[in-house]
């Protein structure tokens, strides 16, 4: 659009971005797009934060520099097959999406346009959305007398038909000579946006070293440090009570050495700084070389003490991030019921989404109203697919690798030949995105920080399959599979446990349609175990006789690991080869790890049959994450943890029952 290529920035795409800003802002002020112009950065890019520039004019006919600013930053993690999405503000919140195949017809272009927005209508009245359209930029360089009187879609229409009559304003819609598509979201603010607020680490660390100069004085009162920090850190008191004493010496003496008085409260203030990671800076009257050597002698006592101070700036830090989170909580589990309630109203429309991530979801809130009053909006949908139509459309086969699974890279023909039910995978992949965002808006951190790098590899394995054919896509699908939710288990695991007692002290809310999907789901699991159960037990031959199949089909986990125990034990069972006692272990070790699930599903659906249900974070994200892994692996790929089952605590406590009778016929087969 005649502007020039400054090389302000390393990224292409932002460079590009930024020039179509520049050519906009050269049409609003009606100036030929060759007048002379420049772009400045005026902060850096940097990741997870916006980089801003100022756009400079030359106006001709005021023979000045008309100047303004933008600021831009990349939405999500990028995928070659998908769009790269940028957010943009200039004048207003904006989105733009760069398609990864340039589009330069027209016709094409709003058809494009057309699809997104007709998966969004889809969606409406329940679910909000912000679809592309051409008045998100045109409105910014061209006016009706009309407009205050149309609907956004009817104004929609209105520009479309105005740019086929004047198609070289089409130009404005394009960057680097393709269409691109723009959202206005000056109504909203992203989901990313309110939980990078919620854990901004700059924030905490602030937080951190004031909660440091404020509570020196707790130091030395004994009381308030336990009624602060918790009787588990007092002994942190007396080991800094012994530091501080060090530190006294040392001040007392550069006092003689400087001959300059200290009152108390400065030695307790400098020693306070000096352990909120600040040097003592010169203030007042006190000798530059006293401030010095007082930091020289500082830095000496906490190096000889570092145990210590460590110590005491982890109750400090455990205390400040405990603080933050309990001002945050209530916000937090209200996001995670909007997250909830956002995948049952897909689900009950019929839509998977398969890209949800906090970079694709507004946060719509009356701040006239209280934190429940709020709900999660939709900006993208160039990877849906409408799931319960007769005809399941091929979406695109890409996602952002960390809220993605393998099945995300695979086109429909192969998940049809290794699932039986498509429409069952497609809405599960929301599930897992959900169950990363649930642990994103907790925590502020990724869920599966390193499995969403195999994202990569096994697309990069597909591709090599196809175009090689010395391998099947199901068989890389498969293979691929067991290397990626193996991994996604110990990762799971390891971030739960790591954030377990905040996770499970957070309550979440379930509303009545969240609370149908869920039971639905959990009540289908049940089902399916039960059937294994008794295909499980119809098959084996150790155990013969109707009577022993009814007795362990209808026997509760612990009476199955009370008659193991007999067994490893040998303790009132039937004498028989050790060959057959090792068959016998490893059938009721299968039963007992069955039968585990099982009761731990129907503890899921009495707490899903309330009226009002209300689940910890912890316990939701675990009962998430183990339906989708038992709906996107199966166990003859390679045995796979089931994190639904760990931690139980099964066997504790049990009752001296036996299972089977001690008449019980033992095949010897």
């Amino acid at each position: 659009m005649g502007t020039e290529a400054v090389p302000f920035s390393d990224d292409k795409d932002i460079v590009n971005v930024v020039n179509f800003c520049l050519s906009l802002y050269k049409r609003q002020l009606e100036v030929p797009q060759s007048t002379p112009s420049q772009v400045v950065p005026v902060s850096p890019e940097i990741k997870g934060q916006d980089a801003i520039y100022e756009l400079s004019v030359y106006v001709k006919a005021e023979e000045k520099w008309s100047s303004r600013r933008m600021s831009i930053s990349t939405l999500g993690e990028g995928s070659g097959s998908k769009s790269k999405c940028f957010k943009v503000i200039y004048d207003n919140l904006l989105v733009v999406k760069i398609p990864p195949s340039p589009i330069e017809d027209f016709d094409e272009y709003i058809k494009s346009v057309g699809a997104e927005a007709r998966i969004a209508v889809k969606l409406s009245p329940k679910i909000e959305f912000v679809a592309p359209g051409v008045s998100a930029i045109l409105k910014k360089i061209h006016t009706f007398p009309d407009e205050a009187e149309l609907s956004a879609p009817k104004l929609e229409r209105k520009y479309v038909i105005w740019l086929k009559e004047n198609p070289n304003y089409q130009e404005f819609l394009k960057i680097e000579n393709a269409f691109a598509f723009f959202m206005d979201l000056s109504k909203y603010y992203f989901l990313s946006y309110l939980v990078e607020l919620m854990h901004n680490k700059e924030g905490l660390k602030s937080k951190f070293r004031n909660e440091i100069l404020s509570s020196q004085s707790l130091l030395w009162d004994i009381l308030g440090f336990e009624g602060k920090y918790g009787s588990k850190n007092l002994s942190i008191c007396f080991d800094m009570n012994r530091v501080y004493s060090d530190y006294e010496a040392r001040v007392r003496a550069l006092v003689k050495e400087h001959s300059h008085f200290v009152s108390p409260y400065e030695k307790q203030k400098w020693f306070a700084v000096y352990l909120a990671e600040r040097e003592v800076k010169e203030e007042g009257n006190v000798p530059p070389a006293f401030i010095s050597d007082l930091n020289k002698s500082v830095e000496a006592v906490v190096k000889d003490n570092q145990k210590y101070i460590t110590a005491y700036k982890k109750a400090i830090w455990d205390y400040a991030s405990k603080s933050r989170f309990m001002q945050n909580k209530i916000r937090i589990s209200r996001m995670i019921t909007n997250i909830i309630d956002l995948l049952a109203s897909l689900e009950e429309r019929g839509v998977a989404i398969r890209d949800l991530k906090p970079d694709n979801l507004f946060v719509i809130s009356d701040s006239s109203k209280s934190v429940k009053d709020t709900s999660l909006g939709l900006i993208d949908f160039e990877t849906a697919v409408r799931f319960k139509s007769e005809k399941i459309g091929q979406p695109l086969p890409a996602g952002t690798p960390s809220y993605s699974t393998p099945s995300h890279m695979f086109r429909n023909r192969v998940l049809k030949e290794i699932f039986e039910d498509l429409p069952r995978i497609l809405h599960f992949q929301d599930w897992q995105a959900s169950i990363g965002m649930i642990y994103n808006v907790a925590t502020g951190e990724c869920l599966f920080e390193n499995t969403r790098k195999l994202i990569s590899k096994i697309t990069s394995a597909a591709r090599k399959a196809a175009k090689k054919k010395q391998q099947s896509l199901p068989d890389v699908f498969r293979k691929g599979s067991r290397v990626f939710w193996g991994s996604a288990i110990n990762e799971f695991e390891e971030r739960m446990k790591e954030q377990e007692e905040m996770l499970k002290s957070m309550e979440v809310e379930i509303n009545k349609d969240a609370q149908e999907m869920l039971l639905q789901a959990v009540v289908n699991e049940k089902n399916r175990i039960t059937g294994g159960i008794r295909n499980f037990l119809s098959s084996q031959d150790i155990f013969a006789g109707k009577k022993n199949f009814i007795r362990m089909f209808r026997s509760p986990l612990k009476e199955i690991i009370r008659y193991k125990t007999k067994w490893e034990k040998g303790e009132d069972v039937p004498k028989t080869s050790p060959d057959t006692v090792k068959k016998i272990i490893k059938f009721l070790n299968k039963l007992e790890d069955m039968k585990a699930r099982s009761e731990e599903y129907d503890r899921f659906v009495e707490i899903l049959d309330q009226p009002v249900p209300k689940i910890s974070a912890h316990e939701l994200m675990t009962l998430m994450f183990g339906i989708v892994l038992n709906a996107m692996y199966r166990e003859e790929w390679g045995k796979l943890s089931d994190p639904v089952c760990r931690s139980r605590g099964a066997g504790n406590g049990l009752e001296a029952t036996a299972f089977p009778d001690k008449d019980t016929t033992v095949s010897q087969g």
